[in-house]
């Protein structure tokens, strides 16, 4: 429900408007000879699905499948929003063949169904993939509200969340894949492949049918972003981007009333009729690579040769859907299927008699439902397969024969269907033995499979997916609204304040705030643009400097040599005062001892994990895994904060790397002592960029301006945030003309 004030809540269900996005609008349009536009609603598991959702109003945004006529745009535009609550996007006949068949189902479609070697990548597909989800974007921003959850549907559409965000940052998307998402081995493949990870993350949630792919995904975030992962989602920016797994179903009672029409049940005896005596196996499949066809025929074949008491007492009826008949490789695969069908009805057929009765057509609903229900098993082979519907479709029919499902476990479904016959569709000796012991099954074995599989099917229908994600999305929309995001810093208004003030404190992080993280931290010097900035920057008597850093003294010291900085090296172990050349140690009496036990854990974890490396200091170890396998890394740096924790000692995480030092130092008290005690009375301006171990409250109360600032991460601690280090640069060259013409107001 809507509170008054237009905000979420998370205490029930979503009642507002929902905007559905897919490649392509669930209706069939046509012009007439006439002139006259007709048009009619298709039906399929999504539209099943969303009609579940019986208190929520929907658009549905999407292709037509043809290109329009511009002078019938606005007709077709009115005809679909009255008849079907369908909005239209318009794509020129090219722009949509290279995004649908060239890029969606050319590239991505393949390298899903790990299938890399069949992808045919080329950069004028992707411009057309990235196009025409910008004119999917463009279609919804000019339609949403503030409050509308929007849904985006499958790989056609993967860089929609990101493009809808740019221009309205408080969207509420959800993104549903329907296909698998492969391993992150495979997924790297991708040229594109930041990008289109990039594109997903902007939802507020991320939907998929099982936990293989959920999990194929993190891994892939992990590997290829760098980002940090939970089970249940990924951290991007200090927000958290939930990923959950909805398996989908289908409208069973669609199946009980058509059971129920008098011409389901005259086919159903026709067909009996025609098969008496003959055990059926039905297979109902799209004639593409992914479902295993060949397979399938392979172990009938197999089958025939290993238990020749079945010949011509078993009929495989196998319906091949057509699809996408102008591919060439689909019409190598349909001639390959064809003759497989031949040779084994030649060498185990008889006159009149075929073991495979293959139909190279679509079926309607009478055919299939009567089909399902006069069938002994199913048998499904797909060598790779998002979900399976077909599966669920089989054992809803089966009211009476309680027939056995065989299903690859390479199905989305094998996760779902535990009373299924699982089969590795790879392995035709298994297969056929499978079809065997299937055939064979006792009735109380067979009663009892089926019966798993019926109350598996009824209770996660297609309905209860439609709602129990759109339930997610909402509680994850209401709960990303209720975080207070951390805003971004003005930088005109720290310049003007900067300006108009008279005793200024500036505190600077080094690495990652003033220059870039590096995966080899002595290549880290600073430039000699930013020792200019920092030498303008202190030349100015008004300002007092400090920079801290985990680097030891003698580095910090000699790369800012003759500079009035004040310096706090090894994480304020030791510090400098800006107008003295000595360091202090902050700790005199500290015990060393501690090294001797550190040394050796260190040195095991960095042989142990490659591409890592540790770094031994006058008072603080750091050991370093930014080079490592970035999993394996982070499973590691868990393992090695655990036996640190055990220790009396102090632990620094920082990023890709873990500190330690003696527990008796504490940062933030020393380095407030010999910061902020030494500024002199009259500061009136404060501001602290990066992790610089002080937090906001601890500073004395001034009467003037208060800046800190994260960079990268929108820290909590922090009141504003930069993106990275080249924005640290642009606001203090900023400050530094400020200095140069004092007394001149900001433009």
């Amino acid at each position: 429900m809507l509170h008054a004030s237009g905000s979420l809540s998370p205490d029930s269900n979503f009642e507002g408007r929902l905007i559905v996005i897919s490649n392509r609008l669930p209706v069939s349009l046509k012009k007439e000879e006439n002139g006259q536009w007709t048009s009619k609603m298709s039906s399929g598991g999504l539209v099943a699905a969303l009609s579940g959702l019986k208190s929520t109003s929907f658009l549905w945004v999407g292709w037509i499948g043809t290109e329009i006529d511009p002078e019938d745009r606005e007709y077709v535009k009115k005809l679909l929003m009255e008849k079907h609550n369908c909005i239209p996007v318009f794509l020129s006949e090219k722009l949509a063949n290279d995004h649908y068949n060239g890029f969606s189902n050319g590239v991505l479609w393949p390298l899903f169904h790990y299938l890399p070697g069949d992808l045919d990548y080329d950069d004028r597909l992707w411009d057309s993939y990235v196009e025409a989800n910008q004119e999917f974007a463009n279609v919804v921003l000019s339609i949403m509200g503030s409050d509308d959850l929007i849904w985006v549907h499958d790989y056609h559409l993967m860089l929609l969340p990101e493009y809808i965000k740019k221009k309205q940052v408080d969207a509420r998307i959800g993104f549903f894949l329907h296909i698998p998402f492969p391993s992150s081995e495979i997924f790297r493949v991708l040229p594109c492949r930041k990008e289109i990870l990039m594109g997903v993350l902007n939802s507020n949630l991320i939907g998929f049918h099982t936990y293989d792919y959920a999990r194929h995904f993190l891994k892939a975030c992990t590997r290829i972003l760098g980002l940090e992962t939970a089970p249940n989602g990924v951290y991007v920016n200090d927000k958290f981007i939930p990923v959950g797994v909805f398996p989908v179903g289908i409208d069973p009672d669609k199946f009980f009333d058509l059971l129920k029409q008098d011409q389901v049940q005259n086919r159903i005896a026709a067909l009996k009729k025609s098969f008496e005596g003959m055990k059926v196996i039905i297979g109902i499949d799209r004639l593409d690579y992914i479902k295993g066809l060949p397979q399938k025929l392979q172990a009938m074949e197999r089958l025939f040769q290993k238990y020749p008491e079945w010949k011509g007492k078993i009929v495989l009826i196998q319906v091949a859907v057509p699809s996408r008949q102008d591919v060439e490789e689909y019409q190598r695969l349909k001639k390959d299927v064809e003759e497989l069908v031949g040779r084994i009805n030649g060498l185990y057929g008889s006159l009149g008699e075929s073991p495979i009765h293959y139909l190279f057509q679509s079926v309607d609903s009478v055919e299939l439902t009567a089909l399902y229900n006069i069938s002994d098993a199913c048998l499904i082979t797909s060598i790779r397969d998002g979900m399976n519907l077909v599966a669920q479709e089989f054992i809803s029919c089966q009211s009476e024969k309680k027939g056995v499902l065989i299903l690859s476990e390479f199905t989305g479904a094998a996760q779902s269907l535990s009373g299924a016959v699982m089969i590795n569709p790879w392995n035709t000796e298994d297969v056929a033995d499978s079809i065997n012991s299937a055939l064979l099954m006792s009735e109380e074995e067979r009663e009892e499979k089926h019966n798993m599989l019926f109350n598996f099917i009824i209770k996660h229908t297609a309905a209860h997916w439609g709602n129990g994600f759109v339930r997610e999305l909402y509680k994850a929309s209401y709960q990303a609204a209720q975080i207070t995001s951390v805003p971004k810093l003005n930088i005109d208004k720290v310049v003007e304040a900067y300006r108009t003030s008279s005793k200024r404190l500036l505190v600077f992080a080094y690495d990652g705030t003033l220059i870039p993280y590096s995966n080899i931290p002595s290549l880290c010097k600073p430039s000699d643009d930013l020792l200019d900035i920092m030498r303008n920057l202190s030349n100015d008597p008004n300002n007092e400097i400090f920079l801290l850093s985990g680097r030891d003294k003698k580095t910090l010291g000699e790369w800012f040599d003759g500079l009035k900085i004040g310096l706090s090296a090894e994480f304020g172990c030791f510090t400098k005062n800006p107008d003295s050349p000595e360091w202090e140690q902050m700790c005199p009496s500290m015990d060393s001892s501690w090294k001797e036990t550190i040394r050796p854990l260190f040195k095991y974890f960095a042989l142990r994990t490659p591409g890592s490396f540790f770094e031994e200091k006058e008072m603080l170890f750091t050991w370093h895994y930014r080079n490592a396998d970035p999993v394996f890394g982070s499973i590691q740096a868990r393992e090695l904060h655990l036996h640190l924790d055990n220790l009396p000692l102090d632990v620094i995480v920082g990023d890709k790397t873990l500190g330690v030092r003696s527990y008796n130092i504490n940062p933030t008290t020393s380095l407030r002592r010999v910061i902020l005690d030494s500024i002199p009375k009259g500061l009136d301006f404060v501001l602290l960029i990066g992790d610089t171990h002080i937090h906001p409250n601890e500073l004395p109360q001034i009467d003037g301006k208060q800046f800190t600032v994260s960079v990268g991460k929108k820290s909590s601690k922090e009141n504003f945030y930069l993106n990275e280090s080249s924005e640290v640069k642009y606001l203090l060259k900023r400050l530094i003309e400020t200095q140069e013409k004092p007394g001149h107001p900001i433009s």
